[in-house]
């Protein structure tokens, strides 16, 4: 679909992908349907259909909204930690290396419902595997200035795995990140 022409078309198709990224942070995939994005959005049905394919190109969008979220949060947390070019005590570092990988304005379990649920919907997978990049490349930046050597990918599979085995155990989700993230990093 070509873009829309007018400053309003492409206003409201940005509302509606806004939307459904919305829908897929607290539901997953499962949970986005025209009909669904268009009462959140407050439009009609016709327009959620007019400026997408299908489905799968408004979930495609809203995966990338998603993930160019998660990156820029890292990229904010990276500017910080680069702005102050001492890396601070361990709990200093820690902080640093908890804002730049998890969520501070979603429900703990919804973000990790959504993202497993992820897996499920190819077009929000392949966004999220293509906007990985953007997101692994900020943390490498705070993992740098903090001096840790581990690559990003650990780091975030460190991470993501004591929250959901804190959400699934009933724990505190950041202090047990903290913990692990504790041991990882301790020589």
């Amino acid at each position: 679909m070509a873009a829309p022409a007018t400053n309003k078309g492409q206003r409201r198709r940005q509302e509606i992908i806004e939307g459904a990224a919305a829908i897929l942070r607290e539901q997953g995939p499962q949970g986005v349907s025209h009909r669904a994005v268009a009462q959140r959005v407050g439009c009609s049905l016709s327009a959620t259909t007019y400026y997408f394919h299908g489905l799968d190109d408004l979930l495609r969008e809203a995966g990338r909204v998603n993930i160019a979220r998660w990156a820029s949060r890292a990229e904010a947390v990276a500017e910080e930690a680069e702005r102050d070019p001492s890396p601070g005590s361990e709990q200093q570092r820690l902080a640093l290396i908890l804002r730049a990988t998890l969520p501070s304005d979603e429900e703990m379990l919804g973000h990790y419902l959504q993202l497993v649920a992820a897996g499920q919907s190819a077009p929000v997978r392949t966004s999220y595997r293509t906007g990985r990049d953007r997101l692994n490349a900020a943390v490498t930046r705070v993992l740098r200035q903090v001096g840790v050597a581990h690559s990003a990918e650990l780091v975030i599979a460190v991470v993501d795995g004591a929250c959901v085995s804190a959400l699934s155990e009933g724990r505190d989700v950041r202090a047990t990140a903290a913990a692990r993230l504790r041991e990882l990093l301790d020589p």
